[in-house]
């Protein structure tokens, strides 16, 4: 491999980084202050259906689409309750991941959760 393919790969790799983080660092400015909302089923939202609406949140807000190799994963429900806590796992390219915090703001009269995004701004 030439030095010049070298650094090739190299600036493609500080080009994804760079992308990455302005992103993360949008979601988290743009999300701080902002509600989603997800069906409610028995006192929570189902893990699964958790992490398709943080990512079309995340999405909306950036105005960046996920890359088919990063994924974001809810570990729990989300209870409805005013404040309570699910943790998601945004990983990238399976190299780096993300802590994802979703926090409730309680059941609105439509029977939708409203609820809070926040990534973290560094990888684990």
């Amino acid at each position: 491999m030439s030095t010049n393919q070298v650094k090739e790969i190299r600036m493609h790799q500080i080009s994804t980084s760079a992308r990455l983080t302005v992103a993360l660092g949008m979601a988290v400015a743009a999300m701080a202050g902002c509600s989603v909302s997800g069906s409610v089923g028995g006192g929570s939202v189902d893990k699964g259906e958790l992490a398709v609406r943080t990512v079309a949140a995340l999405e909306a807000q950036t105005g960046v689409t996920m890359d088919p190799s990063e994924s974001l994963t809810c570990i729990e429900d989300l209870k409805t309750d005013a404040g309570s806590i699910a943790m998601c796992e945004y990983r990238v390219a399976s190299e780096s991941v993300f802590d994802v915090t979703v926090t409730s703001k309680g059941v609105g009269s439509d029977d939708n959760v409203a609820f809070s995004v926040v990534v973290s701004d560094t990888p684990r």
